[in-house]
């Protein structure tokens, strides 16, 4: 060999030497990367087996490295049900070449406690153009379903409270007038009664000197009615206080309800 291809060669592997050391860097950074990221992050070959899991991704499984998690399908970690679903979009990105973006799925954390992510999963293409995997993306989210469900039973009893507090109003807005109703039978009866005296009172002076256990029984029943009716009107100018505090209320709760 000449000096000349001595020296081609020596550049050749100074050249190779350089490039597979960026390339190990390049990995090594994008592994770094991929692995400090808040969200899983994996890809998988075209038959759905993993070829690659951040620890984020291993701890959605339920793995402890990645190793455990190579070479295998959802269908060796999750139940049948949900392994299905995964597997179908799947095949979406791996046989019809279409994103799947932001689609919620159900997962069992540690503990068996049920967890939810939100994924998106792209095609993994080589340098023809032809799908040879895919890449996934999933982001807890967890928290925020946990929190929108706890929202939706705390507005569950608020309906429900609102439905009792509204029944209880118009419960109440009919003890107006239900004694209202008494209270023109208590003022019927008065005047009744106040006719009664006055009947007894001419038939005393009719009888004359007779008649004074009449007017006695008059008298008092002529007080009685009088009391009675005055009692009657007192009453009814509270129950039409009543009345009016009631009807503000009503206003007051459908403008609330409005408003919701």
């Amino acid at each position: 060999m000449d000096y000349i291809s001595q020296v081609d060669n020596t550049e050749r592997d100074e050249e190779l030497s350089a490039l597979r050391h960026e390339l190990k860097l390049t990995r090594l950074l994008l592994r770094t990367i991929i692995d400090n990221l808040p969200s899983g992050i994996y890809a998988k070959d075209s038959d759905g087996r993993k070829i690659l899991a951040n620890k984020v991704d291993c701890r959605n499984v339920g793995v402890e490295s990645e190793d455990e998690l190579l070479g295998k399908t959802d269908f060796d970690f999750f139940p049948r049900h949900i392994a299905e679903q995964f597997y179908q979009d799947d095949l979406r990105v791996l046989r019809d070449g279409e994103a799947v973006i932001d689609r919620e799925e159900q997962i069992v954390t540690e503990g068996g406690k049920p967890g939810w992510l939100l994924t998106s999963k792209i095609p993994l293409r080589d340098e023809t153009g032809r799908i040879i995997g895919l890449v996934g993306f999933g982001h807890d989210i967890t928290a925020e379903k946990e929190l929108a469900l706890k929202n939706k039973e705390v507005q569950q009893q608020i309906r429900e409270q609102q439905n009792m507090i509204e029944k209880m109003i118009l419960e109440l807005s009919e003890v107006p007038r239900k004694i209202s109703e008494l209270v023109n039978s208590i003022t019927y009866i008065a005047n009744q009664t106040k006719m009664v005296s006055i009947n007894a009172a001419i038939e005393s002076a009719r009888v004359g000197e007779h008649g004074r256990g009449f007017q006695i029984v008059a008298d008092e029943v002529g007080r009685l009615s009088e009391q009675s009716g005055t009692a009657a009107k007192q009453v009814k100018e509270a129950i039409n206080e009543v009345d009016n505090l009631v009807q503000t209320i009503l206003q007051l709760w459908e403008e609330v309800r409005t408003e919701d």
